[in-house]
């Protein structure tokens, strides 16, 4: 197989990462023997997502899936990030290896998925979780797990407030239902956003959709909402960054896409839970009250069991290839 045509095969493992909202904010530049990954800011969240943190991150899922993909191509590769501080680009070098070590986790890149339906909260064994969380790779990067029913409603009270600071911004709001996809023929020609049913809302096409979700579904609700899906987990996982700048949000994506990747394995369904990581005034608090000091908490996950969803639709990667 001709070298272009396997880092085009590469690149298509590379974009099956998730992104926030499913926004898929990422471009390629390939140059011989180099793939360039840049970010998107067209695709970014300025609401949701103000200081771009949530971008990098899916930057890092990018990178984790490209590696391993380049890996069971039989090339090893050679990571640099380069760029300023605030517009950094990873350029990946790969290098012919008829012996690279390959992982089995290539084998979850298309399986891997995120479930937003509730999940039974049937206890996880210990040594599953050993393996799920705290990958020797994870270099900061730190995991915090709440498993005990204490521990996960110890938690509720900030997912609760920043749901509702959330759910009553209007942009926030207006921001989030823009990449709703309200019927499968929208989500198939836009190739990318939230999926309607994969929120638990019917197929309505989206004049209706706009309706049900800016006036039928209120703070209140929503954070009723999240309270069971939360209460119904078998644990959370707060993923911090030990300094929080773009360099560790990529990191940090790195580990997260560890992780989904070895939860696909073992079929564990995972989900986000983000809003006290996003909201600031609750994210002061979180790290306030766990002590976590110079630790930015970035990433809030609930794990369980559940059965599949939908998957959400990639857009074409020969769009996403700069010339």
């Amino acid at each position: 197989m001709k070298q272009e045509e396997t880092m085009l095969r590469i690149v298509k493992y590379a974009v099956k990462a998730p992104s926030c909202y499913n926004t898929q904010p990422w471009r390629f530049k390939i140059r011989n023997d180099t793939i360039c990954l840049l970010p998107d800011f067209t695709r970014a969240l300025p609401v949701v997502d103000r200081d771009d943190h949530a971008l990098y991150i899916s930057l890092g899922c990018v990178l984790e899936n490209l590696v391993l993909a380049a890996n069971e191509f039989n090339y090893e590769t050679k990571i640099e990030i380069t760029g300023n501080e605030k517009k950094p680009q990873i350029m990946v070098t790969l290098y012919d290896e008829p012996e690279a070590v390959k992982s089995e986790l290539f084998d979850y890149i298309l399986k891997r998925q995120a479930r937003r339906n509730k999940y039974s909260n049937d206890e996880i064994p210990d040594n599953l979780l050993s393996e799920l969380f705290n990958d020797p790779h994870d270099e900061g990067v730190r995991t915090r797990l709440f498993l005990s029913r204490n521990e996960i409603k110890w938690l509720v009270p900030y997912i609760l407030e920043s749901t509702r600071r959330q759910f009553s911004n209007k942009a926030f709001v207006d921001e989030l239902v823009s990449w709703v996809r309200f019927s499968e023929k929208e989500a198939m020609l836009k190739g990318d956003g939230i999926l309607a049913a994969s929120m638990g809302l019917p197929n309505t096409g989206r004049f209706i959709g706009n309706i049900i979700i800016k006036h039928f579904i209120s703070a209140d609700r929503e954070a009723g909402r999240m309270e069971q899906l939360t209460e119904a987990s078998s644990g959370l996982a707060l993923f911090m960054a030990e300094e929080n700048d773009p360099y560790h949000w990529i990191r940090l994506g790195q580990a997260f896409q560890r992780f989904g990747l070895k939860a696909a394995k073992y079929e564990i369904s995972h989900s986000h839970l983000d809003m006290p990581c996003d909201v600031l005034r609750v994210r002061a608090k979180l790290i306030h009250d766990l002590e976590l000091k110079d630790l930015t908490p970035l990433l809030l996950i609930r794990f369980g069991h559940s059965r599949p969803m939908p998957y959400s639709f990639r857009r074409s990667f020969y769009k996403l290839l700069d010339p």
